[in-house]
């Protein structure tokens, strides 16, 4: 199916969730009686899939008499980091509230599967109840993103790994890896929810804003190419977009639009400028640097009294091989402290304590005079 609707939530989320099925042919073209269906909301930090939207989903789902409904997340960290997103965001009580199972992903079972036509990985170790699914419902959030430019449908699917699978993607090459995983998990509908998302740092710490929209289509990429119109990014931007469309032959452009239009629906984001939250004199050299590592750097440049007087390089992740020339090191986080050679000034952690940055720079630079 090459629909991608597009509508707004002013009139409230549940008409808005009917509006965007109908467009596409309804519900029950994508889901049927027996079925046992995954929804797969994201619950990462603060901005997370609309509580309303997915309990709209919810009943629309058990009026077509699946087998089971249940919601499956796998957060950042570990399983108990999980759990207590389940908690905070609401879904718990959700779940509860319908008699719904809430499969917390970073405890279950990773089943190793081959990967359709590999990038970065030949194999994947993904959570037991993808496959036991016969549906995937896909519920990305709309946010900016420090790695990937945007997270959207394609990036959503992270949350399917299990445990340490998730730094792992960040070892070989997100955007790759990414595709790779695309490439391997079936999903039958996205909808992305743009009721509220986050601009300027993500996917966590950043604004909020309102754009009162839901994105809604069987192909994530489809979705994504959608998406990234409205919120003003050009292809080029979203590493993982561009290399799953010039893998698998497909062009952006075909897509139809059902509902509102992209001049009536863009809403621009501001995108992620880590130059414009660190301290003067701290450059980023990075490449593949997880969440965790990149937000412990802007909270550890918050703890910071003064600046160094001088540029000095903080390397994180797997690296990429430009580096300023004569720029002072400092490898930020155990990724980079692996790679980078013997001798040079080093924070570990995984990710490291924010207040130790402040430490290895008084340690080993001179602090700019003044404020």
């Amino acid at each position: 199916m090459k629909k991608v609707s597009i509508v707004s939530t002013s009139r409230g989320t549940a008409a808005g969730l009917q509006e965007a099925l109908d467009r596409l042919g309804g519900l029950a073209r994508f889901v049927t009686r027996g079925d046992r269906v995954m929804v797969k909301p994201n619950l990462n930090g603060d901005c997370v899939t609309d509580l309303g939207l997915t309990e709209a989903l919810i009943r629309l789902l058990l009026d077509l008499a699946p087998k089971e409904v249940f919601i499956a997340e796998s957060t950042f960290g570990d399983a108990a980091n999980t759990r207590f997103f389940f908690q905070k965001s609401g879904y718990a009580e959700l779940a509860g509230r319908y008699g719904l199972r809430l499969v917390n992903l970073n405890e279950s079972e990773a089943v190793e599967t081959p990967v359709a036509r590999p990038l970065a990985l030949e194999k994947l170790k993904l959570a037991r109840e993808v496959f036991e699914a016969d549906r995937l419902i896909n519920l990305p959030k709309m946010k900016v993103h420090y790695a990937t430019g945007v997270s959207l449908a394609l990036k959503n699917l992270k949350g399917l790994l299990v445990g340490d699978e998730k730094k792992h993607f960040h070892d070989v090459g997100l955007d790759r890896a990414i595709v790779d995983l695309n490439n391997t998990v079936p999903v039958h509908l996205n909808i992305v929810d743009a009721i509220t998302g986050m601009e300027r740092l993500g996917p966590h710490g950043g604004d909020l804003v309102r754009p009162d929209l839901l994105i809604a289509g069987a192909a994530a990429w489809r979705t994504d190419c959608v998406g990234i119109r409205v919120m003003d990014y050009e292809l080029k931007e979203v590493g993982h977009l561009a290399r799953y469309l010039e893998v698998n032959g497909l062009d952006p452009a075909d897509v139809e639009l059902a509902g509102l239009g992209i001049e009536a629906a863009r809403h621009p984001f501001k995108k992620v400028n880590m130059a414009n939250l660190l301290p003067p004199n701290i450059r980023v050299r990075q490449r593949n640097a997880c969440c965790a590592c990149l937000n412990a750097l802007i909270l550890s440049g918050r703890f910071l009294e003064r600046p160094p007087a001088a540029p000095v390089e903080v390397c994180l992740g797997s690296l990429p091989e430009a580096s300023v020339a004569g720029c002072p090191q400092i490898a930020f986080g155990n990724c980079a402290v692996k790679r980078c050679g013997p001798g040079l000034p080093k924070v570990e952690g995984c990710p490291p304590y924010p207040f130790e940055l402040k430490k290895v720079l008084e340690r080993n630079f001179k602090k700019a005079e003044g404020n």
